[in-house]
């Protein structure tokens, strides 16, 4: 008895030992890739670019032997890489969780992949496609289309704000994300992101970021040169259009060149009333009116 107990404590302490994220790890495994319009040997070599690259996924297990290669060699593994039922049983006979099975082509040098995650019960995970280019990038490449597939919640990237007065907020897709000077945004997805800084003696920043896969994007923030009028901030109602202030308005529309304006309409107008009242009273002395 005191044996068995021994052994289930060694076990429980090798488990926290290895800690959670051990225990979770699934067992995968990648189906040949079908080529569309390539040799064979290059869609052999696509699949062993990505099988590389989702080797570092975390969290999953992958299994290659003889044994595995043989048994999805077999004609009805083979050509069932479009049907998830086909797949399914695939994963139940090499004993794995998912299967990554997938189409692969070229164009203009480069190789377009297409990969579709199913689980061992023949249902589809998730779907995922990329260019992988041998002339540049490929490893980077690689590495998102199977973070993409396998983990998309760490499909990310981030950002550090560099603002130059402290205390503004940093706000991102319209949600509150940090504080000045620095402020640093981790797990951002991939893709563009509306970034705006405010400060209330400040003018408000506002920038689309663009942000890659494991890369982090730097945005420097000059709010000190835009500074509110008066130092106070003053809410713009943005749906009403904003009158010009004096500065902002063209030369002509300026006080000093209406008023102007108006002084010399003044003036040929008095100048004119007079001359046609002159006009009258020469002719009206003129004309004799007849008996």
């Amino acid at each position: 008895m005191r044996s068995l107990r021994f052994r289930a404590a060694l076990c429980a302490l090798l488990a926290l030992a290895h800690g959670p994220a051990a225990a979770e790890k699934r067992r995968c495994v990648v189906a040949p890739l079908t080529a569309l319009g390539i040799e064979e040997s290059e869609a052999q070599k696509v699949q062993r670019w990505v099988t590389a690259a989702m080797s570092g996924v975390p969290r999953h297990r992958w299994l290659v032997s003889r044994r595995i290669e043989r048994i999805l060699q077999q004609p009805r593994f083979r050509d069932c890489a479009e049907e998830q039922t086909c797949l399914g049983a695939a994963a139940r006979q090499v004993g794995v969780d998912l299967v990554v099975a997938g189409d692969v082509g070229s164009l203009s040098g480069a190789f377009m992949v297409y990969l579709r995650l199913v689980s061992r019960d023949g249902k589809l995970v998730r779907s995922a496609n990329g260019v992988l280019d041998p002339s540049g990038g490929l490893r980077a490449a690689a590495r998102a289309l199977a973070y993409r597939l396998l983990d998309p919640d760490r499909y990310t990237g981030s950002i550090v704000v560099d603002v130059d007065v402290p205390n503004a907020w940093v706000y991102l897709d319209g949600r509150r994300a940090g504080r000045s000077p620095t402020a640093r945004l981790e797990h951002v997805s991939v893709g563009t992101h509306a970034l705006r800084v405010t400060h209330e003696a400040y003018r408000d920043f506002v920038r689309f970021v663009k942000v890659e896969f494991g890369q982090t994007v730097t945005e420097k923030v000059d709010l000190s040169a835009y500074p509110v009028a008066g130092g106070e901030m003053r809410l713009v109602d943005h749906t009403k259009p904003r009158p010009l202030t004096d500065s902002e308005l063209p030369w002509y529309r300026r006080w000093w060149a209406v008023a102007g304006f108006g002084a010399v309409v003044l003036a040929a107008t008095t100048t004119a009333v007079a001359l046609l009242a002159n006009r009258t009273v020469s002719r009206d002395s003129e004309v004799v009116v007849g008996r």
